[in-house]
């Protein structure tokens, strides 16, 4: 039997980057979630409206989006979470400073950004709880699910 390197070096990888993303979101998520007033003041300062509002949709971005990574759970969903987060921190904090996070520039949540967009078009991969739902759902007779329920839908 030979084994594919290059494709378990892939999964591998791709499972690291997913962790790691979703480690990183979930500790800004409740970072914020310890202090939201904290960070409503500075959202308020940095000028991005319902700064309130806008703080509560941060944190359930970093901590749903960041959990969903970590678990490789509707990773393509959950990746939404951090993308649209990082999005809004690029446009209203971090774009007029340059590039460097030394002057609170937009590289880290460039980056983070770009890794929650390879998870919207690539998915978690086969180490995650995604695949093993697939997995189930591919084993059970005419695409019924493993505990036995077919699912509804509405016409």
């Amino acid at each position: 039997m030979k084994i594919d390197w290059k494709r378990k070096g892939t999964t591998t990888a791709m499972t690291i980057l997913r962790i790691a993303a979703g480690t990183i979101m979930v500790a800004h998520g409740v970072q914020k979630l310890a202090d939201p007033g904290m960070f409503t003041q500075a959202f308020a300062s940095f000028g991005i409206p319902l700064p309130g509002l806008a703080v509560w949709l941060a944190i359930a971005g970093e901590l749903a989006g960041g959990l969903g990574l970590l678990l490789g759970f509707l990773t393509r969903i959950a990746a939404l979470g951090p993308l649209c987060t990082m999005l809004v921190a690029i446009a209203s904090v971090h774009l007029g400073n340059g590039l460097f996070a030394a002057n609170n520039g937009w590289e880290y949540p460039l980056t983070m950004l770009l890794v929650a967009l390879v998870f919207v078009f690539r998915g978690a991969g086969p180490v995650s709880v995604d695949a093993m739902l697939q997995k189930a759902r591919d084993k059970s007779p005419d695409g019924e699910l493993a505990m036995g329920h077919r699912p509804h839908y509405s016409h």
